[in-house]
C-alpha cells in the first residue's frame, strides 16, 4: 500500500495543475476498497447487477461515437449500460470529481484522467488471456502510469494544412529548421501559418521536455515565429477549424481531431516532425469509491480492446499505445524521429509550467 506522501508524488505528476493539495484531500480520507469480480465470469455478473455506468468523458458524445460502442458492447456482452454520460475533456473531469470528493461524495465510475489507486492488475490478470490487445496496451503504458490510468488518447503535436492551399512537401520536414529561420521562420511563410497562444506556440513551449532544448533557444524561435506574423489562435482546435477553413493554409499544434475534421469533408491533413514528436497523452482510471466499479473495469476493458479502433474511425483520435492505430504506424514509420514526453519529475518540478511562462511572457 502507497503512503499518502507516495501518491501525491504520483498525483502531482500526473496533473501538475495546481491541484495537490485537493488530491491530499482525496487520498487523506478514507474510501471503501474497491470490490472487483476475481474472474472474467464474476466481474460480468456482478456488472449486471451494478447495471449502471457514471462516465466523465467527451468522446461518446461526438460524431455518434456512443452509438457505436452501444452497438459494439452489446454484441460482445448481450447487455448494455445505463449510461449517464458527461461529457468533460480534462481538466474539467478532474476539476468536478475533486469537488465531489471535498464534498464527500464520488458521483462518476469512469474518469477521463487518473486517479486511482490499481487499475492494471485486475485489467491484466481479468482480461489479459481473452482481451489480447488489452495487454498490448497496458505492455506499452508508461511504468509509473499504469496503476493509477490507461491511456486513451494521446495529443501529438505537429502541423495541419489545408489540402487545396499547399501541401505536405511544401511543409517544413523538421522543427529545428525554425531555429535557422527556415520553415515557418521563413519570409516566405509569412502570415500564412497559425500558432496557438495558450501553447504557447505549441510545440514549442513543450521542447523543453527531457532537456531536448533549453529555454533560450525556445525563446528565440518563439520571437523569429511572432516576427512572421502568424495568425494567432487560443488553442491547437482553433487552428484546426482556421487551416480547414482556409484561413491560413497551415499552423502547428496537436493534431488530434485533423482525421475527424476531414472525415467531415474539410480539406484538411497532418504532418508529422521528423526530428522530434511532441505528445501529451490523457486516460481513463475508476476512482476509489466508485459505486459501480465492475461495470467501470468491463466497459474500460472493452474501450481498450473494441472502443478504440471505434473511437479513431469515426472521431479520429487514437492511442500511441494501441498498436493498431494509425497514430502508432505513423511513428513506426519515423523511427529516427524522438518521441518526447514531460517525465514526472519534470512535472514535479514545475519545469512545464515555469517554461510555458517564461514564453508566455513574449507573447503579444
Amino acid at each position: 500500500m502507497k503512503t499518502i506522501a507516495q501518491r501525491m508524488k504520483v498525483l502531482g505528476a500526473l496533473f501538475s495543475s495546481g491541484l495537490t493539495v485537493m488530491f491530499a484531500l482525496l487520498w487523506a480520507t478514507p474510501a471503501s476498497a474497491q470490490v472487483f469480480g476475481k474472474t472474467f465470469e464474476e466481474v460480468i455478473e456482478k456488472a449486471k447487477q451494478e447495471r449502471e455506468l457514471r462516465v466523465y468523458w467527451e468522446v461518446p458524445a461526438e460524431r455518434g461515437v456512443g452509438a457505436h460502442l452501444e452497438a459494439a458492447f452489446k454484441k460482445r456482452f448481450g447487455f448494455v449500460p445505463r449510461l449517464e454520460l458527461t461529457p468533460l475533456t480534462t481538466p474539467d473531469s478532474t476539476t468536478r470529481f475533486l469537488t465531489e470528493v471535498r464534498l464527500g461524495r464520488v458521483d462518476v465510475d469512469l474518469l477521463y484522467a487518473g486517479a486511482d489507486e490499481d487499475i492494471e492488475r485486475p485489467l491484466a490478470e481479468i482480461f489479459g488471456s481473452r482481451f489480447p490487445t488489452v495487454k498490448q496496451i497496458l505492455r506499452n503504458v508508461p511504468a509509473w502510469k499504469r496503476p493509477w490510468s490507461v491511456d486513451v488518447t494521446t495529443r501529438a503535436n505537429g502541423m495541419v494544412y489545408n489540402t487545396k492551399m499547399t501541401t505536405a512537401a511544401e511543409l517544413p520536414k523538421t522543427i529545428e529548421e525554425f531555429a535557422q529561420g527556415k520553415g515557418f521562420a521563413d519570409p516566405k511563410w509569412m502570415g500564412k501559418f497559425a500558432i496557438n497562444t495558450l501553447g504557447p506556440a505549441t510545440p514549442v513551449g513543450d521542447l523543453a521536455a527531457q532537456g531536448y532544448w533549453d529555454l533560450e533557444k525556445q525563446k528565440r524561435v518563439l520571437k523569429l515565429l511572432l516576427a512572421n506574423k502568424p495568425l494567432l489562435k487560443r488553442s491547437s482546435g482553433d487552428i484546426r477549424v482556421a487551416v480547414a477553413l482556409g484561413e491560413v493554409p497551415a499552423g502547428l499544434g496537436n493534431v488530434a481531431g485533423t482525421e475527424g475534421l476531414k472525415k467531415e469533408g474539410h480539406p484538411i491533413g497532418l504532418k508529422l516532425f521528423e526530428d522530434v514528436i511532441v505528445v501529451g497523452t490523457m486516460g481513463l482510471t475508476i476512482p476509489r469509491g466508485a459505486k459501480n466499479p465492475n461495470m467501470a473495469l468491463l466497459y474500460l476493458a472493452f474501450i481498450l480492446e473494441d472502443g478504440l479502433p471505434i473511437i479513431e474511425k469515426v472521431n479520429g483520435e487514437g492511442t500511441i499505445f494501441d498498436p493498431r492505430s494509425q497514430l502508432s504506424g505513423l511513428l513506426k514509420a519515423m523511427p529516427q524521429a524522438r518521441v518526447l514526453d514531460w517525465t514526472p519529475q519534470e512535472l514535479l518540478a514545475r519545469t512545464r509550467d515555469k517554461t510555458r511562462k517564461a514564453l508566455q511572457e513574449l507573447m503579444p
